[in-house]
């Protein structure tokens, strides 16, 4: 080791070295000399374009998309070339472009532009979203020779998996078209008891495969299908079946008192409500095209006759889908697989590791494969002449990045859709209030199935709240497995596996003093405290600390508590796993939570103990399902609870055998909730429509837009200052939340324990004394609320305040999230 004088003369002499040697001469490009620079600078005020001269000898490599590395302030940063100009307005001095890290062009004009404009939606930089759409360079995967592949699946399309929903054949015939003005947008509640993986799979199918399309037969006016049904009413045999146009469904009829039922045909020009739709794409939105577009009650020009017009041939484009977690995502995989041949679809999910994923982006950035399937990171894929878009389960948080400016996924696809004309699926088993704005503002078309179809589909739904259950257990409403549960248990596992939902992982996730009722903080951070097991000590949820000693601080009858004993606020998947074992002996108790999550179960008599979104398959489906803690789901501090909890219960209930096999749900709630009676009736849309206007009145989302500004105390009053607002923002807060900084949470982790220098192994850190949090350090929040069509107004607001405190260099950050999906 030098020390500190010996190092300074050694960097002196480095520098003097450098110095001395001649630099050499560098030429601007003959032609387009200066480049259109976008650097990776997380400062709001530098989040535009710098024009840098290209060198004479990277002139070819220069072009617009590639990886360079320039000088900026003394530094070097990385950066994409986004254009070449042959002048420039900046009149200072320029730096030459120092190295072009690959001469790939890896950012394509489609995704720069969607970079653009979802900074701009989400009131973010345009370096931010960057790193998230293009991922790091792996030299190595750029290196590997691209693998020749037929692009074009020789699968026919089948399009019976869409046969029991209303429009659902038409929707698949508009997606094997491929036109302009046959891309249909829809929100698809999927029934229970299917494959919505087949389902998704042949649509993207559909889109991606070449197709020959014969000319549409003559219209037939609206009198003469009255006239026809007319007749058909008026048949000599009332019980004469009508016959199904596909024979996958051979039971489907047209039921006209039905209200999932839509119109004849699916419609391909949409009534498009330009003020909901002007935030998605103010600038390309062209407000001449509403007005062209043929309306539904205009009469369409009859096409020409098969015998008269040859068949069309039309090629195939590209097709996205999104799913929210890698067990979803090999359900999908192996869906396309089977319905499209093995070969023509890539996989793009952080889980492949840096150069498989790389590798498997640089062939879909080729054109290698049209069909690309991955979990939220794959939602920027450089799909070449993309034409269909797809999103599974919107509602999952898991959709929406974490990471700044974070962008949801299904607003993304929107985008993305809107932008490059393509086709959109908002699909799940429940509806959100967002696909239920989408529908109301007739940019999406709805795709549901015949009620009587989901009353066949769906399993039978009880409840343990009903009056003839409360005349016959007393305390049933207060159990926890009240005696309709254990009942429905105990026959379920007779004939399959009985599947049981517990919200709460863990084993006791919240404690409570045993005297005064208070919750159990720590005594350091002032998280909440929690036991791993049954022996365990109990410990801090967020620094990880042991609680021992601990001494309640509440107070009980105006005096100090003082309490030293827990009691179990909520019960984890792990204690509840340990209570079915003793009470159910001689079965099985299988748990799938946390790090231990499964695929599937075999189809034998097992109860399954799982949280949300861990929930494995059953072969053959779960012969019942035990819904747990209602009021732990619906008494969250989220705006979006009662729409959570009946996602959570529906993605858990279709995976329950039929009512007709023998199926049966019993959910621990009270009967009378809405997200209850939605459930109990399989009702996903209704309870959508009924959050969408909830929203509506007390603006909040869909229906407006929202401004999330987290920070300390001094930061967020500045960033309200700043605020240039449209008259009709409003501010509420702000107000102290209790949100530890995820990084101080993982610090707190790591310190928790640190291995021994001398080889022991791992010791403890001795626990540090209390410390309490100054008030300037505390978080406050704020939210800045507008109406929807002032979007884009409040987001630009918000960018503007970002940047001058950027370059004031403002000491304390303000998290700014637009439209956050928990607000509570």
């Amino acid at each position: 080791m030098l020390d500190a004088p010996a190092e300074a003369a050694r960097r002196t002499a480095r520098r003097s070295v450098r110095e001395a040697k001649p630099k050499q001469s560098r030429e601007p490009a003959a032609e387009l000399p200066y480049a259109e620079v976008v650097l990776s600078l997380e400062l709001s005020h530098l989040d535009r374009v710098f024009d840098y001269l290209v060198p004479a000898d990277m002139d070819a490599e220069a072009q617009p998309g590639v990886r360079i590395r320039v000088r900026f302030a003394g530094q070097l940063v990385d950066g994409f070339v986004i254009g070449r100009k042959a002048a420039s307005d900046f009149a200072g001095r320029f730096e030459y472009l120092q190295k072009i890290v690959s001469p790939l062009p890896v950012l394509t004009p489609e995704i720069l532009d969607l970079a653009r404009t979802v900074a701009d939606r989400y009131a973010g930089t345009l370096a931010d979203v960057l790193r998230l759409a293009v991922p790091p360079r792996h030299a190595a995967a750029e290196k590997t020779p691209a693998k020749a592949s037929d692009a074009n699946p020789e699968k026919p399309v089948d399009g019976a998996p869409w046969g029991a929903y209303g429009g659902g054949r038409e929707f698949i015939k508009a997606l094997q078209r491929k036109t302009a003005t046959r891309l249909p947008r829809a929100v698809w509640t999927c029934l229970p008891a299917t494959d919505w993986a087949t389902a998704v799979a042949t649509a993207m199918h559909a889109v991606a495969t070449d197709a020959v399309v014969f000319p549409e037969p003559e219209a037939v006016s609206e009198p003469a299908i009255a006239a026809d049904s007319a007749d058909s009413a008026d048949s000599d045999d009332p019980e004469a079946p009508l016959e199904a146009d596909d024979p996958a469904v051979p039971d489907l009829g047209p039921d006209p008192t039905d209200p999932a039922l839509p119109d004849p045909d699916l419609p391909t020009d949409y009534d498009i409500d330009t003020e909901n739709l002007r935030d998605l794409d103010a600038d390309r939105y062209d407000e001449g095209l509403a007005g062209t577009a043929p309306r539904a009650d205009e009469s369409v020009a009859a096409a020409p006759s098969p015998e008269e017009a040859s068949p069309l041939q039309v090629p195939a484009r590209g097709a996205l889908a999104i799913v929210p977690d890698h067990r979803d995502l090999a359900r999908l995989d192996a869906a396309l697989t089977e319905v499209a041949g093995p070969g023509h679809h890539v996989v793009l999910s952080e889980e492949l590791g840096p150069a498989k994923r790389y590798q498997n982006w640089l062939a879909v950035l080729r054109g290698d494969v049209r069909m690309v399937i991955g979990t939220r990171s794959a939602m920027f894929a450089p799909v070449a002449d993309l034409g269909f878009v797809a999103i599974w389960d919107d509602g999952d948080d898991l959709h929406a990045e974490p990471r700044a400016p974070y962008p949801h996924v299904r607003e993304v696809l929107l985008l993305r859709a809107h932008a490059t004309g393509a086709a959109a699926l908002i699909g799940g088993y429940t509806c959100t209030a967002e696909g239920a704005q989408l529908v109301e503002s007739r940019w999406a078309y709805p795709l549901t199935a015949f009620r009587s179809t989901v009353r066949a589909k769906s399993p039978l739904i009880r409840t343990s709240g009903e009056e003839i259950e409360k005349e016959r257990d007393p305390a049933a409403a207060a159990a926890r497995l009240p005696n309709l549960a254990w009942r429905t248990a105990r026959a379920a596992l007779n004939d399959g596996p009985v599947l049981v939902q517990v919200p709460r992982g863990g084993y006791a996730p919240s404690l409570a003093c045993v005297r005064c009722r208070k919750h159990a903080r720590c005594g350091h951070c002032h998280g909440p405290l929690e036991l791993s097991s049954g022996h365990a000590m109990a410990s801090c949820l967020w620094c990880g600390r042991p609680a021992g000693g601990w001494r309640c601080d509440g107070l009980l009858n105006d005096r100090p508590c003082g309490g030293d004993r827990f009691r179990m606020l909520a019960v984890g998947v792990q204690r509840t796993a340990e209570e079915l074992g003793r009470a159910f002996t001689n079965v099985k108790v299988v748990s799938s939570a946390g790090e231990t999550v499964l695929d599937r179960v075999p189809d034998r008599p097992a109860l399954v103990v799982a949280t949300p979104g861990a929930e494995p398959v059953a072969d053959g489906g779960y012969a019942a399902a035990l819904l747990l803690d209602g009021w732990s789901l619906l008494a969250r501090r989220d705006l979006r609870a009662g729409e959570e909890a009946l996602r959570r219960w529906l993605n858990a209930a279709a995976l329950v055998r039929s009512g007709g096999d023998g199926g049966k749900v019993v959910v621990m709630a009270e009967p009378g909730l809405a997200p209850v009676q939605a459930l109990v009736r399989w009702d996903p849309v209704w309870h959508a429509r009924r959050e969408l206007t909830d929203r509506g009145e007390l603006h909040y989302p869909p229906l407006a837009r929202v401004a999330e500004l987290t920070g300390t105390p001094s930061a967020v009053a500045e960033e309200l200052r700043l605020l240039r607002l449209p008259e009709a923002a409003e501010v509420l807060g702000p107000v102290a939340v209790e949100v530890p900084r995820s990084d101080d949470r993982a610090a707190h982790r790591a310190a928790a324990k640190r291995p021994d220098r001398l080889g022991r192994g791992d010791r403890p850190e001795k626990p540090k004394e209390p410390v309490e949090v100054p008030s300037h350090l505390q978080l406050h929040r704020a939210l800045v609320r507008v109406p929807r069509r002032l979007g884009g107004d409040l987001a630009a607001a918000v960018r503007e305040a970002q940047g001058v405190r950027s370059a004031n260099k403002a000491e304390d950050w303000v998290r700014v999230r637009i439209d956050p999906v928990r607000i509570g």
